[in-house]
């Protein structure tokens, strides 16, 4: 184990994360900052699926850069990613979630719409380890 990750050893085991291959749903808000997270405790294989580029209204809201302007969000998450551990292995979906698509065996869903996450939950509930909900509606916060 290289010191870089030595502090969250007692917290994860390092093996556990090297097992990983985490899939993020939706790059927005939530999703942006799980993937960047994820590659921070060294997290080894990402799939980032999203299918919106960055608007203004996401500088302030979701972590995005001026230069990130109408960059595909998985894109711009993925560039970032890299400088943050240029190890990682990084896959980028440029589409919607669809029931015929590979995924890790770890699964972070932090898409809006509520219709939408029950959706993604019946088609990946029995092919991954483990499931992450990552969204509330704003009505419950």
């Amino acid at each position: 184990m290289t010191e870089r990750y030595s502090r969250q050893e007692d917290i994860v085991p390092r093996q556990r994360i090297l097992e990983c291959k985490a899939t993020v749903i939706g790059v927005g808000a939530i999703g942006r900052q799980v993937a960047l997270q994820l590659t921070a405790i060294g997290v080894p294989s990402l799939q980032l699926i999203d299918f919106d580029r960055v608007d203004v209204t996401n500088l302030a809201t979701q972590g995005y850069l001026q230069d990130d302007l109408e960059t595909m969000k998985v894109e711009a998450t993925a560039a970032f990613s890299q400088k943050l551990n240029p190890d990682i292995c990084i896959e980028v979906v440029n589409d919607r979630f669809n029931r015929r698509q590979t995924i890790g065996n770890s699964v972070f869903c932090c898409v809006d719409s509520i219709t939408a996450r029950r959706h993604i939950w019946e088609i990946v509930k029995d092919r991954v380890g483990f499931y992450c909900d990552g969204r509330m509606s704003a009505e419950v916060l």
